[in-house]
């Protein structure tokens, strides 16, 4: 019997008509992805309902525009996730680590950061400490059928583990800036770049 919990019920308007073909369709895809796999996260954001994904020396992949992304070896086609006709609700945190952490070209992580002052991320400062909760990265998946789960090395559905990371994304809400202020500091940060690159 096919494991369902990492599925999407169908809607209609307000309706949900319950798992259809389609759905099934997807949740057989899903159940032929070793979670290990380097594609086993990827797979689960496309059936996600909601995602919270902090990075601790990168802005979350979801969030990366194209150039960003060919430098971090990520799949810029990850992002259309976030276009679908029902997105996932997100959250992003970006450690301050990812603002200065970078060995490429300023003005690709300049575009980066004003990329992401349209976005909702928030910035988690230095001043946050070297909190034991902040040393991982981490992507928690909610979907509309089954439990939550957590992708860190590899994708994992067990109560334990999400739970811990559940804990930890209270902890990234309470010592992140507000969206407004990210905003400004993420704005501050890629005009200092492009003035570094101007004077360089």
């Amino acid at each position: 019997m096919k494991d369902i919990r990492l599925g999407r019920l169908s809607q209609v308007g307000d309706v949900r008509r319950g798992i259809d073909l389609i759905d099934l369709v997807r949740l057989a895809h899903y159940d032929h992805v070793d979670p290990d796999a380097p594609d086993a996260l990827r797979a689960a954001e496309r059936r996600a309902t909601a995602i919270v994904a902090f990075d601790t020396l990168a802005v979350p992949a979801l969030l990366q525009t194209p150039e960003y992304a060919l430098v971090q070896g990520t799949d810029p086609e990850r992002l259309q996730v976030l276009r679908r006709h029902l997105p996932p609700a997100c959250e992003f945190f970006v450690h301050e680590t990812a603002l200065h952490a970078w060995s490429g070209d300023p003005a690709v992580l300049a575009g980066q950061l004003r990329a992401l002052v349209a976005s909702n991320a928030r910035l988690v400062p230095f001043a946050a400490g070297g909190r034991a909760e902040l040393r991982h990265s981490f992507t928690l998946l909610g979907f509309a059928v089954g439990g939550p789960a957590v992708h860190v090395e590899s994708l994992s559905e067990r109560h334990d583990v999400v739970a811990r990371y559940q804990v930890v994304a209270e902890v990234l809400r309470e010592c992140a800036w507000d969206p407004e202020r990210s905003r400004g500091a993420f704005a501050c940060a890629a005009d200092g770049l492009v003035r570094q690159s101007a004077g360089g």
